[in-house]
């Protein structure tokens, strides 16, 4: 019997959303915690089922694919706070582009540049240059230029979680840490989980970290396929 209820897509699905607002209850309780958002400890929670219960990976996609129907509607949701700061950002358009470029391609650089200085194998060095953008383009990114998918799902994950923790911190240490410059950090750098973050800032923050996610996701996928 429950053999039969663990093989449901449906499942997986209400697991996979109970998780999350269990690590959300966790998150809050701890005063938003930034080294344990919601993601992390979801993610540990289904993982651990998933080991458990020994369900297939193939079964729980099945699910999965039901939430990746919502991420459309989600990621459109992100430009209620571009348009509220749009007539801001027109000023600043320039700067805006330069800043997500640099930024952009520097934290490329440098993570393949110590990838392959670590690690020498060339196939980990590749997939480790789609790490700074969204988990669907981070995978069609890896897939194109020969990397492993599921390795730089991964390596969006946990870049992610490192960048949402500790970069509102590092900026305020260095006192850097205005709406543009923290929102547009968060976006290059912490992608969707940063912008996450950047949304419980308030929405100018927000508002730049949209921006530079998406600028930074449609930079990558035309020029790491043809860097790479």
């Amino acid at each position: 019997m429950l053999a039969n209820i663990l093989q449901q897509p449906t499942t997986w699905l209400t697991i996979t959303l109970g998780a999350y607002l269990l690590g959300l209850k966790l998150y809050q309780g701890l005063n938003q915690a930034s080294w344990l958002p919601p993601v992390l400890s979801g993610f540990l929670i289904v993982t651990s089922l998933l080991w458990v219960t020994d369900t297939p990976y193939a079964v729980y996609e099945q699910g999965g694919q039901l939430l990746s129907f919502f991420l459309g509607p989600v990621v459109v949701g992100l430009a209620v706070p571009l348009f509220y700061h749009a007539h801001k950002m027109k000023k600043q358009f320039i700067t805006i582009l330069v800043a997500i470029t640099v930024g952009s391609l520097t934290t490329v650089g440098i993570a393949i540049a110590l990838t392959h200085y670590w690690i020498g194998i060339d196939i980990i060095t590749t997939t480790m240059a789609s790490k700074s953008v969204t988990t669907p383009v981070a995978v069609a990114i890896a897939e194109q230029t020969g990397g492993i998918s599921a390795l730089a799902a991964a390596f969006v994950m946990t870049t992610g979680i490192i960048g949402a923790a500790i970069i509102p911190q590092l900026l305020k240490i260095f006192r850097l840490d205005s709406p543009q410059a923290t929102g547009i950090s968060l976006g290059v750098c912490a992608h969707a989980v940063g912008t996450s973050r950047a949304i419980e800032l308030g929405q100018e923050y927000a508002a730049y970290s949209a921006m530079a996610m998406t600028v930074t996701a449609g930079l990558h996928a035309l020029l790491l396929p043809w860097l790479l």
